[in-house]
């Protein structure tokens, strides 16, 4: 099957967000990931894995709370298969759960540490009963997670249906559905914020940072 090998670059933010708070420089910071389309794992690192990768580095020991910028400077294919072949869904780590969404593109799955992770696992089971032609609803009479059986993960090439393209409204409505209250946004881009920022006709100054950009376009705030 085979897995790739990603090395990234970029900066995080510490602390509890952009505005005062230390940008800590990252390189070279490797991670292991099933293989996917190339075109896709820009967002699998941004938005799934490089906080994981950075959290194991031992050069990197200050808090991560907001990504600054992730560069994709190296892609090496690698002999091996995803770890979580052969485990019960119900049972994944969060890393765990990070390698499902990514190899099975599974969206729905919550980002990192974006929810409790029993929502989160419960979210996997029914993304991946889905895949493999078992659909579940979770609003049926009678439905309890807790009393499905094992769900393991098989080792076979299956993915979700190509995505279609989202509208900026439901990206944003994706992502807040996706975060815990009190978290702070973690996927998008000073770019992406400026590009829906026009699209809904906010103006945002030259210098804005990503935390003052997040704050006016997703949570509606008032700009200075």
């Amino acid at each position: 099957m085979g897995m790739l090998k990603i090395a990234a670059s970029g900066a995080y933010y510490t602390g509890g967000g952009a505005r005062g708070k230390e940008t800590v420089d990252y390189e070279n910071v490797t991670g292991i990931i099933p293989v996917i389309d190339k075109d896709r794992v820009q967002q699998a690192v941004m938005w799934r894995m490089i906080q994981i990768w950075i959290s194991k580095d031992a050069r990197y020991t200050k808090r991560f709370d907001l990504l600054r910028v992730c560069y994709i400077d190296k892609i090496e294919d690698v002999d091996g298969k995803p770890e979580i072949i052969g485990k019960d869904v119900k049972e994944l780590d969060w890393e765990g759960l990070q390698d499902l969404a990514v190899w099975k593109d599974l969206r729905k799955i919550p980002n990192y540490k974006t929810s409790d992770l029993r929502t989160a696992r419960e979210i996997a089971y029914l993304e991946y009963s889905r895949l493999i032609g078992n659909k579940i609803d979770p609003d049926r009479k009678g439905y309890n997670y807790a009393s499905l059986p094992a769900l393991i993960i098989a080792d076979d090439n299956r993915v979700a249906e190509p995505h279609k393209t989202k509208s900026n409204d439901e990206v944003i409505a994706e992502e807040q559905e996706n975060k815990s209250v009190g978290e702070e946004e973690k996927t998008f881009t000073l770019a992406e914020l400026r590009k829906i920022a026009k699209a809904k006709g906010i103006k945002l100054g030259a210098k804005i940072t990503l935390e003052e950009a997040y704050q006016i376009v997703i949570k509606g705030e008032s700009g200075e």
